[in-house]
C-alpha cells in the first residue's frame, strides 16, 4: 500500500509524474497542431490542382485564349510539388502499400513515360509526365492518408472554397468572371471557360451530396454547400455539367433506395434498364429533336467536327500515339491540318479517349479502359457490401467516364478530375475497409503487426 500525500482534499503528486503528464499534453499538443496542417495542407493542394488560384493571378486575356501556357505559372508548381513529395514521405508505409495495389495505374504511368521514345517532342514529353507522376502521387498520398469520411470532407471543404471564390470573382471582377465574347453572361468565375466552372461545380455538387451521406450532423455546411455549387453550374449555362448533376442526384436517390428497401432492388433496375433503352433508341432515331429539348444539337457544340478530323491524325499513329502531351504544341506539327481544316485554334480534344489515343495510342487506352472497368465494377459492388462510401464511389466513377466523353480528363497532368479519380480508384484496389456511420470505424489501412494503425 502507497501513501499519496494530501493537501487541502488534492492529491500531491510527486514531480517526475507531473512532469510526464506536462510532456504528454505537449505531444499531444504537437500532435494535433501537426494533424490540422496536414489537413490545411491537403486541402489547399486539392484547391490549387482546380486552376482557382493561377486563374485568379493569370486571368485570360479573352475568351478564346484558353489554351497558353504560361512559363510563371508552371513555375508556381514547383512548392505544390514538393508539398506533395514531403506528405507522401510522412505516410511512406501506407503510401507504397496503396501504390502497389493498382498495378494497372502504374502501368499507365509507365506507358506515358516510355512514350518519350517515340513522341514528336521527348522534352516536351518528359516534363509533362513528370507532371503527371506529381499529380498521380497527389491522389495516392491523399487516399493513403485519410479513410473514406476523411478524403470526401477535405474534398468538399476544398470544393467550397473554389465555389467561394467563383463567386467572389463574379462579384469584384465581372470582366473576368463572365464571358462578354463566346457564351456571353455565361459564369466562368477564375477558369478558363464556362464549362471548366461548370465542370468543377458539378464535382462539387456530388461531393457535398456524398460528404452529407458521410456526416449528416454537417448539414448545415454540405447542404449549403451543394445548393451554392448547383447555383453555379446553372449560371455557367453548361448544358452537360447541369445533365450530370440532375443525373447524380437521381442516381444518389436510387442508390439510397437499393440500400434501404431491398424489396424495390429488382423493380429499380428494371426501371434503369427501361430507361437506357428509351434513351439509346431516341438518340438512334430522333438525335435532332432529343438534344433540341436541352438547347444541344447532335453535333455536341462542334465536338464531332473535332472528332471527324481527329480520326484522321490518329489513324497515322495507331499503336503508339505521337507522345504523351505533344499533340497539340506545335502550331505547324500534326494538329496543323486538323485546326486548318476546322478554321479555328483547337486546345484539346474535348475527349479523354481521344486525347489518350493521341497521347499514347491504342496501348494506353486498352490500359487506362481496363483500370477503368475494374474501378467500376469495384465500386458498384460497394453498393451492396459495403458502407457510406458507396454513393462516392459509384457517383465519381460514373462522373468521371461521362466527363471523359466530353472534356479531356483521362490521364491529365495538373488536374483536379485526374486526383480525384486516383485516390477513389487506389481505395477500390486497395480494398479499403467500409465506412460506417452507426458503427466504430477501424483505421482503414491497418497495421501487419498489431492490427491498428500506428
Amino acid at each position: 500500500m502507497t501513501y499519496t500525500p494530501v493537501y487541502q482534499g488534492q492529491s500531491v503528486l510527486p514531480s517526475s509524474q507531473s512532469g510526464v503528464d506536462i510532456a504528454d499534453q505537449q505531444q499531444a499538443t504537437l500532435v494535433s497542431l501537426w494533424k490540422f496542417v496536414e489537413s490545411a495542407l491537403y486541402i489547399s493542394i486539392l484547391f490549387y490542382f482546380s486552376g482557382s488560384v493561377v486563374g485568379i493571378i493569370f486571368p485570360p486575356v479573352n475568351d478564346i485564349n484558353l489554351a497558353v501556357e504560361n512559363p510563371l505559372a508552371r513555375l508556381l508548381w514547383y512548392p505544390i510539388y514538393l508539398g506533395i513529395l514531403v506528405l507522401g514521405f510522412v505516410n511512406i508505409v501506407h503510401f507504397v502499400r496503396i501504390s502497389i495495389f493498382n498495378p494497372l495505374l502504374i502501368l499507365c504511368i509507365i506507358w506515358c513515360g516510355i512514350s518519350m521514345i517515340w513522341s514528336i517532342d521527348s522534352a516536351l514529353t518528359v516534363r509533362r509526365v513528370v507532371a503527371l507522376l506529381m499529380t498521380t502521387i497527389a491522389g495516392l498520398a491523399v487516399a493513403a492518408r485519410y479513410d473514406w469520411d476523411g478524403f470526401i470532407q477535405r474534398l468538399a471543404f476544398a470544393f467550397l472554397l473554389m465555389a467561394i471564390v467563383s463567386v467572389m470573382i463574379v462579384a469584384l471582377r465581372p470582366s473576368q468572371g463572365i464571358m462578354s465574347e463566346i457564351y456571353v453572361g455565361a459564369w466562368k468565375g477564375p477558369f478558363p471557360e464556362k464549362n471548366y466552372l461548370g465542370g468543377l461545380m458539378t464535382k462539387g455538387f456530388i461531393v457535398s451530396m456524398c460528404a452529407f451521406a458521410m456526416r449528416p450532423s454537417r448539414g448545415w455546411l454540405w447542404v449549403p454547400t451543394g445548393l451554392l455549387c448547383f447555383f453555379l453550374v446553372l449560371m455557367s449555362t453548361s448544358k452537360t455539367a447541369l445533365l450530370i448533376s440532375l443525373f447524380s442526384f437521381m442516381a444518389f436517390l436510387a442508390i439510397r433506395l437499393f440500400r434501404r428497401f431491398p424489396i424495390l432492388r429488382f423493380p429499380l433496375l428494371y426501371l434503369i434498364l427501361v430507361t437506357v433503352v428509351v434513351f439509346v433508341t431516341l438518340y438512334l432515331t430522333i438525335p435532332d429533336e432529343l438534344f433540341g429539348i436541352i438547347g444541344k444539337d447532335a453535333t455536341f457544340t462542334g465536338r464531332t467536327d473535332i472528332w471527324e478530323q481527329l480520326i484522321l491524325a490518329i489513324n497515322k499513329e495507331p499503336i503508339f500515339g505521337y507522345g504523351y502531351g505533344t499533340f497539340w504544341e506545335d502550331p505547324l506539327g500534326p494538329s496543323y491540318d486538323l485546326r486548318q481544316a476546322l478554321q479555328w485554334g483547337v486546345p484539346s480534344a474535348h475527349n479523354g479517349w481521344f486525347e489518350t489515343s493521341l497521347s499514347t495510342g491504342i496501348v494506353g487506352v486498352i490500359l487506362f479502359a481496363t483500370l477503368y472497368v475494374f474501378a467500376l465494377i469495384l465500386a458498384f459492388d460497394r453498393v451492396k457490401r459495403g458502407g457510406v462510401e458507396a454513393y462516392w464511389v459509384v457517383l465519381s466513377t460514373l462522373m468521371f467516364g461521362m466527363f471523359s466523353l466530353s472534356e479531356s480528363t483521362i490521364l491529365q497532368q495538373n488536374d483536379l478530375s485526374w486526383v480525384i479519380f486516383v485516390a477513389t480508384s487506389a481505395k477500390l484496389f486497395a480494398m479499403e475497409r467500409p465506412f460506417w456511420r452507426s458503427r466504430p470505424n477501424l483505421p482503414h489501412m491497418p497495421n501487419r503487426r498489431v492490427g491498428i494503425r500506428s
